[in-house]
């Protein structure tokens, strides 16, 4: 893990790190006024993901029995081109060790002040949620003979808080260079009805994850007020936990699970500003 981090933090960044010392904001330009004290910037954030890579894993603490299950993991990637989807995501479904879905990768709104020139303080906030549905299955059960077997697909709910600070540092009249970091915290509740036997029963999945997030944007900003953004992020895990609780008639259990999410990738997004004082 640490191998990989290495290069991908330094790819997200040195980019940051070598305009900064390299590149004066007056003599660079004014990117259309972009960066200027008292603005509120408001931007929807990895609407388009260009590029994905996520590394989940799902682990169970304490003692076990040779033939359980310790851990489960999962490497995947994906380039999305004009496709509003993060291919490196999971769909593995409700599950004791089904991998976490990738809510880093989530369309979110931004709020972002600048409350000295070129500083900016400000969060974003994400939301999704499953309206659930339904998967049949038709089983033979003879020469004309059949059975349909009817489950509900599982319904999510979704939410996110990521604050962050950032620094703008013009690169002319149209091109800005917005480096950010921050943390996120983010709650994905499932449900899902079945039945064993006859018998209904309920599974309740709760994943929580606390990540730590870079990600350096170039903001194209073709007219005043109004900025097209593009760049890396890197989402690195702090802690995660997944809690699954099943009830099965009057009996509930409820176990815990260490998670995790690590993701890297290029998104896309838009916004603007206006100027409050």
């Amino acid at each position: 893990m640490k191998a990989f981090l290495r290069p991908l933090l330094a790819s997200t960044f040195v980019g940051a790190v070598l305009f900064a010392s390299a590149t004066d904001a007056k003599a660079a330009g004014h990117a259309n006024g972009f960066g200027e004290k008292g603005e509120l910037i408001i931007t929807g954030d990895r609407l388009v993901p260009l590029f994905g890579y996520t590394h989940s894993s799902v682990e169970r603490d304490g003692q076990i029995n040779i033939t359980e299950i310790r851990e489960t993991s999962s490497n995947r990637s994906g380039i999305s081109l004009l496709f509003g989807r993060d291919l490196s995501g999971s769909e593995d479904g409700v599950g004791e060790f089904s991998q976490p879905v990738n809510m880093h990768s989530l369309p979110r709104v931004a709020f972002d002040f600048t409350i000295i020139p070129h500083l900016t303080l400000g969060a974003a906030l994400a939301f999704g949620f499953g309206l659930g549905g339904s998967t049949s299955e038709e089983r033979s059960t003879g020469p004309n003979s059949s059975v349909t077997v009817k489950v509900d697909a599982p319904t999510y709910t979704a939410i996110g808080l990521a604050p962050r600070v950032g620094y703008i540092i013009p690169l002319g009249e149209h091109l800005a260079l917005w480096p950010r970091g921050g943390f996120s915290f983010y709650s994905l509740s499932a449900k899902v009805e079945t039945s064993v036997a006859n018998a209904p029963r309920e599974i309740s999945v709760t994943d929580t994850l606390f990540a730590l997030d870079l990600d350096a944007q170039l903001a194209i900003i073709p007219v005043e007020h109004f900025l097209i953004t593009v760049g890396p992020m890197l989402n690195i895990p702090v802690s995660g936990n997944r809690s699954i609780s099943t009830t099965a008639g009057a009996n509930t259990t409820t176990i815990d699970r260490d998670i995790s999410v690590l993701h890297f990738g290029i998104h896309a997004g838009i916004g603007g500003w206006v100027n409050l004082f």
